[in-house]
Parts: C-alpha cells; sequence; structure tokens
C-alpha cells in the first residue's frame, strides 16, 4: 500500500501540530515499560523514566540519553512507540509531513512491574509519588493495559480492579485517564465509566472519512458496572513512526497498532488541547470530544469517532456542532448478590463467574451456558470449558465454530481446538485463515506452526483489508492437496 497519510490529518487536524507548542507544559503519566532509543534524545529532560522496585524503592532516570545496551529486543517496545506516537519529531514522506500529536508536553512512563504480584501496590505508590512532584503539571494518564493480571473474560465490578483502585487518587483530583478498550472480542471485563476510554476503527491509513469502516472483532458492550464501553474510536492501524524497532528491515518507518495506539492518539489530541485551552477541565474536554465526533452508521457500536476538528471548531465558536450518542449505559447493577436467572446478562455474568471462580459449575451446566442468547455468558462458558474432553466434544467444538457468529465466541472455540490438535486436520484448519477474529487467525497460525514440515505457514495480519491476501498461500496449498488425493 502507498504510505499512510499523517496521524493528525486522519484524527481532523487541518494543519500538523506546531512541534515547538502543542502540549507545551502538559504532563503527560504514560503506564508502560520503555527502551531507550536514539529517536527520542530531543525529548532531552523533558521525559523521565520511573520504575518502582519490589521493595517499593523508586528510581527517576532521564531515559533520553541513555543506551540501549545487551536488553531485550521487544521489552520497552511498547512503550517507545506510545512516546514517538505523542513526540517524534518531523519527518517526511510523500510530501507529507508527520510529527507527534504533542511533542512539546512533559512525559512521566511509569514501570511499575505490571503482570507480577504486588502490582497494584506498586502502581498506587508510584503513582502517588509522581503527583507529589512539583512543576510536572500532570493532565493526562494513559493507561492501555488496565486490567493488569485480571481474567478478562470472567466479569467483575470494575471497583475490585487493583489498577483501578490504585489510581483513584487520581481520577478524585480530576485527572483524565485515558484507557484502551481492548483489541479483541475474546474479552469481557472492560474500563470503568471514570476513564475515558477508546476503541478503534479502520480508517485504512487514510484522513478521507469515505474509506472508513468498523474494525471487524473490535470489542465493545457493557462492563461489569454495566457501563457501554468505550466512549469514542480512534484509528487503529498504520500509526506511522520513525523506525524503531529491534528487528532490522528494510521499511523506512514503523508502524503501531492496535487500541493501544488508538488511545496513544487521544492522549495526544488531549494534551494538545489543554495547552491551547487552559480553561478545559477534564469533565468538559471529554464532553467536547463525544459531542463533536463523528458516528459510525449501522453499526452496533455506538461509540463515535473522534474528529479534532470539529472540537477545535466548537471550541473557538463556542457551539457545539452536533451531538453524537452518549455512550452510557441506561443499567447500573448495584450490589454484589447477583443471581444465574437475571434477565439481565451482566448479572448473569457476574453470576456465572463467581460460579467457575469458585468450580462449582458443571461441564453439562457449562454446555447449557454455551448456547446461552448472550454473548457474554457464551464466551465465559467456552471459556471455563477450556478445550474438549473427548472426540465427542472435539466434534461438537468444530460444529459450533462454524455455527457461532460471535467472534470471541469463535476464538474462545478455535483455543480450545488448538489444545490437542492433531495433523489430519489440516483440511478443518486452513478454511479459517480467513476469520475476523485475530485469535482464530492466531490459532490456525499455531496450528500450522506444530507441522512446520508439513504444511505451509500463515503470516497474521493487522490490516483487515489484507486477510484474503496473506490466506491465500494456504488456500491455494489445501487446494492443491485436494486435488491430488
Amino acid at each position: 500500500m502507498a504510505f499512510p497519510d499523517p496521524t493528525w490529518a486522519r484524527l481532523g487536524f487541518m494543519e500538523p501540530p506546531d512541534f515547538h507548542n502543542s502540549g507545551h507544559n502538559i504532563g503527560v503519566v504514560i503506564i508502560d515499560k520503555m527502551k531507550p532509543h536514539h529517536t527520542i534524545r530531543h525529548l532531552g529532560d523533558r521525559i523521565k523514566y520511573v520504575t518502582v522496585e519490589n521493595d517499593l524503592t523508586i528510581n527517576c532516570n532521564n531515559i533520553a540519553f541513555q543506551s540501549s545496551g545487551e536488553l531485550d529486543e521487544e521489552v520497552g517496545e511498547h512503550g517507545l512507540m506510545t512516546i514517538l506516537t505523542l513526540a517524534h519529531k518531523p519527518f517526511f514522506l510523500e510530501g507529507k509531513t508527520h510529527v507527534g500529536l504533542s511533542p512539546a508536553a512533559n512525559f512521566i512512563v511509569l514501570d511499575h512491574g505490571a503482570f507480577r504480584e504486588g502490582e497494584g501496590e506498586r502502581l498506587k505508590y508510584g503513582m502517588d509519588w509522581v503527583l507529589k512532584q512539583p512543576n510536572w503539571n500532570i493532565k493526562i494518564i494513559l493507561c492501555t493495559g488496565w486490567h493488569a493480571s485480571d481474567n478478562p473474560v470472567l466479569l467483575q465490578k470494575t471497583h475490585k480492579n487493583s489498577t483501578v483502585q490504585a489510581l483513584n487518587s487520581a481520577v478524585q483530583r480530576g485527572l483524565m485517564v485515558i484507557c484502551s478498550n481492548g483489541n479483541t472480542r475474546l474479552g469481557n471485563i472492560m474500563p470503568p465509566i471514570e476513564y475515558f476510554t477508546v476503541g478503534g476503527f479502520n480508517d485504512r491509513g487514510k484522513a478521507e472519512s469515505h474509506l472508513h469502516l468498523p474494525y471487524p472483532d473490535e470489542p465493545f458492550g457493557k462492563n461489569g458496572d454495566g457501563h457501554f464501553r468505550p466512549d469514542i474510536l480512534a484509528p487503529r492501524v498504520y500509526l506511522t513512526l520513525p523506525f524503531c524497532e529491534s528487528k532490522q528491515r528494510e521499511e523506512q518507518v514503523s508502524y503501531y497498532w492496535g487500541t493501544s495506539g488508538a488511545a496513544t492518539l487521544v492522549t495526544g489530541i488531549a494534551a494538545y488541547l489543554f495547552s491551547k485551552y487552559p480553561e478545559l477541565n477534564t469533565k468538559n474536554l471529554r464532553s467536547k470530544l463525544i459531542e463533536n465526533a463523528d458516528p459510525i452508521e449501522d453499526y452496533k457500536n455506538n461509540a463515535p469517532r473522534i474528529n479534532v476538528g470539529n472540537v477545535i471548531h466548537s471550541l473557538e465558536m463556542q457551539v457545539n456542532l452536533k451531538k453524537a450518542n452518549q455512550c452510557v449505559s441506561s443499567v447500573r447493577i448495584a450490589g454484589d448478590d447477583h443471581s444465574i436467572e437475571s434477565l439481565n446478562d451482566i448479572e448473569r455474568g457476574l453470576a456465572l463467574s463467581k460460579l467457575v471462580q469458585q468450580q462449582i459449575v458443571t461441564r453439562q451446566e457449562l454446555w447449557k451456558y454455551a448456547e446461552d442468547e448472550s454473548d457474554v455468558i457464551r464466551k465465559i462458558a467456552v471459556y471455563a470449558l477450556a478445550k474438549p474432553e473427548d472426540e465427542y466434544e472435539r466434534r461438537r467444538y468444530w460444529k459450533r465454530l462454524s455455527e457461532e457468529s460471535e467472534g470471541g465466541v469463535r476464538g474462545w472455540y478455535a483455543h480450545g481446538l488448538l489444545q490437542n490438535t492433531n495433523k489430519s486436520e489440516v483440511s478443518k484448519w486452513i478454511p479459517c485463515s480467513t476469520d475476523s477474529n485475530w485469535a482464530v487467525r492466531w490459532s490456525v497460525s499455531e496450528y500450522l506452526t506444530r507441522y512446520v514440515e508439513s504444511f505451509p505457514q500463515l503470516e497474521k495480519t493487522h490490516d483487515p483489508d489484507l486477510i484474503q491476501e496473506k490466506a491465500s498461500k494456504v488456500l491455494q496449498w489445501l487446494k492443491k492437496s485436494k486435488n491430488l488425493m
């Protein structure tokens, strides 16, 4: 494909954000790991890397001029791409200027040792330390892995999550917590209503809105509190950066993918707007972003696409251009005593999750719940089934996979089938290589990798427009092999 348009143009900016002023004096905390890299040296002392050790010792380093040394190739690459999306220096491709969205901001990357025991305590300790620092003017916290070590399928109230507890003081202070909503429909849990939650859409790397499409397998729905998530959508494909990957390639640029990238774009917009309009606070900025966004027609996910041009015009003219659907649920799930017989699928999901955690639900009951009308319940049930127990169940799995329409449930059936698979199933697996669900295609790729000497390999892609092309090699092989039988 041709090089994508600059991200600022795809978000509705009329001109590139000013490299020296966009985000000026706004403090942005990014909860992530990060590796040193020459592409961030221009940030100098405007970027700090704060790490929290197991004993709660805090280290604050200036990472801009550190050497990468002998670090693991991919550790910290996610955080580096996040920083570059926000703050990379201008570069030019095919006559177009690419630049970070808020390169004049101050950045604090907070590494609290996520996905290890005690992560919640470390995050709270580190965040409280960061917020006490003078002159950092923290306005925004970007949290892409909010669910931490929680099970992503089993529902619970969001206040029980360790990240939510750790960031509560920041929310109470009125800081804007921006959060990614997740990359596939495999999960059920979604961020709390207090977080400005960002999903993704497929803009195909182009600013022209008529080319934009929903992203297949994009998660949306109600969280464990009964609130609809996400709030807004942003591009999640081909987010263009200076080349920054450890593994050398011929490409001139790197691409950031997923709702981590989408949430980073919204973070850059927020920093830009906070610096340009000092009177804004978290509440009215959230409102402006949603009110002036562009709905996607005929899409069950009623979160609209962000359009910063509309927001700027509204702020300049002090008018509302249009009202997008406010994505809040009409149902609030109260208390902790939920019934599996409830008419509300979130209450049933909370109840079934508890039964699964306590291991007091039978396999026969799980198969019954796998036929529930709610995809929330079906996901929990198929996840809890884990894998086929015998050949009868294996045939049942394949049948359900062919009949199931919901992407996340399909993903769990495929993941279950990947367990204890065998070489003779290749003719069943390869047709799934064009599935819109990432988890299904990932399972196909993993299956073929197990038999690399016998079968062609599937190249995975995050670009929905390339799914068919990437699958063509294995589909053609299957067609030829059948003709030889």
